[in-house]
């Protein structure tokens, strides 16, 4: 596959050009230099327009070739949006280099920039350069590090961006600042952090509703590394998160700017019509208002994923034989070495009001009933000789909604699966019931094992 730059034949577009034919050299693949030819706003006759275009072309081509490149080229005519979305190079390439600027004026029926078009409809990794495209040529060239912010979250598009992070380590030295923009009332919520109402009793810093609750800043921090990895190549990585409130782009090209990163990468769910006007989309904010160059990454293929067994498993435990089954279950399933976390909940009562307001972080059982719930779970843990090594978590917490405690755990605790066995024997007060496995299989974001009755 070949490294794939359109141009527009401006000063703009060869520093694009530059940068892609260094990329290209240090892939390892030609390069495939489409000229557009746009005869709607040219102000001379087209066929002397046309030959003019093609001359300037060939002397862009030969110009690159010089560097150490093999590069062919082609004139395309018409809409620069469309004819190159519509172009079978563009969609076979490894990469999409584009120049932001130099694409003149647009018409009135159409507002969305020519970088922003491709972006948006490109099923390839597309490089927008903007006017530091000379950064992007020493990385190339080996000559500097690449100052790379990468926005991070839970969504595809999100993991094909970061998996595309190892393609430009490939190119050359890359220097990562992986940015996740948290909103802290959301995630309190997610987690199950209770905030009480007597913030008078906090930290001064923990007053601040814009700032992340420590105990919540230790899952989110845990979350980005897990979701960003191990990086090949070589570079320092940074983890950052950003609470903050409103469109995520804002943030993340404020990040950008205080830590003058050379290139912002995204990822791109291209959605169109009402379904991005209803989400939002976090790359279009980004194309359109970055002062740097924005590397945009579709998440066009599914994610592979290896077929291993869980690392972690979570067990709801209400102190029946339906448990003791589920615990039996998560054990064999768990791969050595992992964790097997037991949660026992306990429903609110009138009586836990005061208790409970005053209560910071995730809310325990009562302190006259913790230790013996604790005691209880332990028992629970099996001993057998000779079975693999597998930690053991113990949690009680009290909840007014039994399937949303447990769904706040496998957040808090990153569990790889749930494992839950449901009880109707008669004349025990047991809580996990089909209702609360069905909420469950519902509402939680991890898979869900059920071991019925």
């Amino acid at each position: 596959m070949a490294v794939v730059c359109a141009t527009n034949l401006s000063e703009a577009s060869g520093r694009s050009a530059r940068a892609a034919a260094a990329i290209a050299t240090r892939l390892g693949e030609p390069l495939w230099l489409l000229g557009v030819f746009h005869t709607e706003h040219s102000s001379r006759p087209a066929p002397r327009a046309r030959e003019e275009a093609r001359a300037r072309l060939s002397a862009e081509a030969s110009r690159l070739h010089s560097l150490g490149v093999s590069v062919e080229a082609w004139l395309l005519e018409g809409a620069p949006g469309t004819v190159l979305v519509e172009d079978e190079r563009v969609r076979r390439a490894r990469l999409l280099v584009v120049s932001a600027d130099g694409w003149g004026h647009l018409p009135a029926w159409h507002r969305t920039p020519v970088h922003e078009r491709l972006a948006q409809q490109a099923h390839v990794p597309v490089l927008v350069v903007r006017h530091q495209g000379d950064a992007l040529v020493d990385w190339a060239l080996g000559r500097r590090r690449l100052q790379v912010l990468a926005g991070v979250d839970d969504s595809r598009a999100s993991a094909a961006a970061v998996a595309w992070l190892h393609e430009l380590r490939r190119v050359g030295p890359c220097d990562v600042l992986a940015v996740s923009v948290c909103s802290p009332v959301e995630e309190r919520e997610r987690l199950g952090i209770h905030t009480p109402v007597h913030l008078e009793l906090l930290d001064p810093v923990v007053r601040r509703i814009e700032v992340l609750d420590p105990q919540v800043e230790r899952v989110l921090l845990r979350e980005l590394r897990e979701r960003v990895g191990e990086l090949p190549g070589e570079g320092r990585l940074e983890l950052l998160l950003e609470p903050g409130f409103g469109r995520p782009a804002d943030h993340l090209l404020h990040v950008a700017h205080a830590h003058a990163v050379d290139l912002v990468l995204v990822g791109n769910h291209q959605r169109g019509g009402l379904a991005r006007l209803w989400h939002g989309s976090v790359s279009a904010g980004v194309l359109r208002h970055a002062e740097q160059s924005v590397a945009c990454v579709p998440c066009t293929q599914p994610p592979v994923r290896k077929s291993v067994p869980p690392r972690s498993v979570l067990v709801p435990v209400d102190f029946s034989e339906a448990s003791s089954r589920a615990i039996s279950q998560a054990r064999s399933l768990v791969r050595p070495g992992g964790r097997v976390h037991l949660l026992h909940v306990r429903r609110r009562r009138p009586e836990d009001r005061s208790w409970v307001m005053d209560q910071y972080g995730v809310v325990p059982e009562p302190p006259r009933e913790q230790s013996a719930v604790l005691e209880r779970l332990k028992a629970l843990v099996p001993r057998e000789d000779g079975a693999p090594e597998v930690h053991w978590t113990l949690e009680g917490v009290t909840h007014d909604d039994v399937a949303r405690a447990i769904c706040q755990a496998t957040e808090r605790e990153g569990v790889d699966l749930v494992c839950l066995g449901t009880s109707d024997a008669p004349g025990h007060s047991s809580y996990l019931d089909d209702a609360v496995a069905r909420t469950l299989v519902e509402r939680c974001r991890r898979p869900v094992v059920v071991l019925h009755a």
